[in-house]
């Protein structure tokens, strides 16, 4: 049974859309580890594909404030259900991950990570560009892709956890991280 880690909620089961395909155990705790660590005040948090809320559920027990994008219906249920159970305040926006980007890039809207974890089917490296080419995380923040171990990003810190990795790209550094991507 899938289950928040940490923070105010934890020991909260959380109920998974078919759609989803939530983070595993040891991926998940050792990036909440590490955003501990790194942000003692916290700050925002997105996740994008939010599924069942398994990352920005945690996120928002951890004490960040909370934006989870999701466009399946069912998803979005559940994710309800989920926070409420929970006992915790999101954002859930209902939308494609796409239109988001662009509405929030538009709004001039920051955030300190912004998490994606596609499905895997999708063209992974695109859509992480897209989420990079929209500026929307604050200088210092961190993009995070979620991705198979297979796959290999030309830019970033590398963290593996099985057939899961974790690609971390600083804030500041979006901009080389876009030309080099583009020059390959």
């Amino acid at each position: 049974m899938l289950r928040i880690l940490g923070g105010t909620a934890k020991g909260v089961a959380l109920k998974v859309p078919q759609s989803a395909r939530p983070s595993p155990v040891r991926l998940r705790k050792a990036l909440f580890d590490y955003l501990r660590f790194r942000y003692p005040r916290r700050g925002s948090f997105l996740d994008l594909y939010a599924g069942s809320g398994a990352i920005g559920l945690e996120a928002a027990s951890e004490g960040f404030e909370t934006t989870l994008v999701e466009k399946d219906r069912q998803a979005i249920q559940c994710l309800r259900e989920n926070a409420t159970k929970a006992r915790l305040k999101v954002r859930i926006e209902g939308k494609a991950v796409e239109d988001y980007l662009l509405e929030a890039k538009r709004r001039g809207l920051r955030f300190t990570v912004a998490f994606m974890a596609p499905p895997y089917p999708h063209n992974l490296v695109q859509d992480f560009e897209r989420l990079l080419e929209a500026e929307i995380v604050e200088a210092g923040g961190l993009y995070i892709l979620q991705h198979p171990t297979e796959l290999t990003l030309p830019m970033g810190e590398r963290r593996e956890y099985g057939f899961n990795t974790i690609s971390i790209i600083e804030a500041r550094t979006v901009a080389d991280a876009i030309q080099s991507t583009t020059q390959k």
